[in-house]
C-alpha cells in the first residue's frame, strides 16, 4: 500500500498575530499517513485549506479554529484540529491536503493570480505500509526505478539529523572516557589519605586479599549509587523539560548506558589497587622513624 507525501517547511501568520514557522506535511486525506486527532476534526472530508497541527504549534499561540496564511503566497489555511506533538527538523508539524501541499510548494511568491502557472501533480515521497512478512523492495526499485529507504535512512535525511547523532554520540564517548579517570583520580586521593588506616589493618593480620575485597566492594558501592542516583536525576529532568524540548529516554538505552558507566568506573579504580597492596604495616610500629 503506498500514499504520496509532501515535506516542506514553510511561515505563517495567524488572524491573532501569531507568527509560527511550521514543516507542511502534505498528505492524502484517509490514508494511512493522515494523522489522529486529539481535538477538533481530522482532515477527511474537510476543505481544501484545512489544516490539522501539531501540539507543539499550540504552545505558540495556534488554536482550534484559527486562520493561518502562508507568508508571501497568501495561501490561507484554517486549523480544523490537532494532533500529537511532532515536529521536523525543530519545525511544528503542520499537515494539510496533499493539493494544498503542492500550492504552497510550487506557487510563485507574489505572482497575481491572473499569471498563475498549474501547479504540478508531484510529492517528496512515497509511503510504503508493507505486510508482516515484508516485501522485496529491490523487486520493487527495479521495476519501477525507484529508491527505496528504511525509516531510519529517511530520518538521516531530515536536516541536522545526521550532525545532531554524531554530536551525542561524542557526548556519550567523551562520558565513557571522563568516567574512569574521575573515579580513578577520587579513589586515589581517597587511598592515600586511608594509608595510615591500612597499614594498621596489615599490622593487625589482615591479607591483601581482604584489604582488595573490602576496597572494591567500597568502589562498587559509590559507583554504583552514584550512578543510579544521576539516572533518576536524569529521568527527573526529562519530565520536566519533555514538554518543551525533543527527549527520549528509553528503558533498554538507560540500562545499557548505566552498567557501561559503572564499569568503566569500577575500571578507573583499577589504577588505586597497587597502593592498597603495597601497604606496609611497619608503617604503624615506626618505620618511618
Amino acid at each position: 500500500e503506498t500514499t504520496p507525501l509532501g515535506v516542506s517547511i514553510t511561515r505563517g501568520t495567524t488572524n491573532r498575530g501569531a507568527e509560527v514557522d511550521l514543516a507542511a506535511f502534505g498528505v492524502e486525506p484517509g490514508s494511512f499517513l493522515a494523522p489522529s486527532v486529539t481535538e477538533g476534526d481530522g482532515l477527511a472530508g474537510a476543505a481544501a485549506g484545512s489544516m490539522v497541527m501539531s501540539a507543539k504549534l499550540a504552545d505558540e499561540g495556534v488554536h482550534v479554529g484559527d486562520t493561518l496564511v502562508i507568508d508571501r503566497l497568501d495561501i490561507e489555511l484554517r486549523v480544523v484540529g490537532s494532533t500529537e506533538r511532532s515536529s521536523y527538523g525543530h519545525v511544528p508539524v503542520a499537515y494539510v491536503p496533499l493539493k494544498t501541499w503542492q500550492r504552497i510548494r510550487f506557487s510563485t511568491p507574489g505572482a497575481p493570480a491572473s499569471r498563475a502557472t498549474a501547479i504540478p501533480g508531484q510529492f517528496s515521497a512515497l509511503a510504503l505500509r508493507t505486510p508482516p512478512d515484508g516485501a522485496s523492495t529491490a523487486t520493487l526499485d527495479a521495476r519501477y526505478s525507484t529508491t527505496t529507504l528504511t525509516k531510519e535512512k529517511a530520518y538521516e535525511a531530515a536536516p541536522g539529523y545526521t550532525g545532531e547523532r554524531v554530536t551525542m554520540n561524542s557526548i556519550q564517548v567523551f562520558l565513557y572516557l571522563i568516567a574512569p579517570l574521575v573515579v580513578g583520580a577520587f579513589f586515589a586521593v581517597w587511598t592515600v589519605q586511608r594509608q595510615p588506616e591500612l597499614a594498621l589493618l596489615r599490622a593487625m593480620g589482615a591479607s591483601r586479599r581482604r584489604l582488595l575485597a573490602h576496597t572494591v566492594l567500597q568502589a562498587a558501592l559509590v559507583v554504583v549509587l552514584g550512578t543510579a542516583a544521576g539516572a533518576v536525576l536524569a529521568g527527573a529532568v526529562g519530565l520536566l523539560v519533555g514538554e518543551q524540548v525533543p527527549f527520549s529516554l528509553p528503558a533498554a538505552t538507560l540500562t545499557v548506558t548505566m552498567c557501561t558507566v559503572a564499569a568503566v568506573g569500577l575500571a578507573g579504580t583499577a589504577l588505586t589497587l597497587r597502593r592498597v597492596t603495597r601497604a606496609d604495616p611497619l608503617t604503624m610500629l615506626g618505620a618511618n622513624r
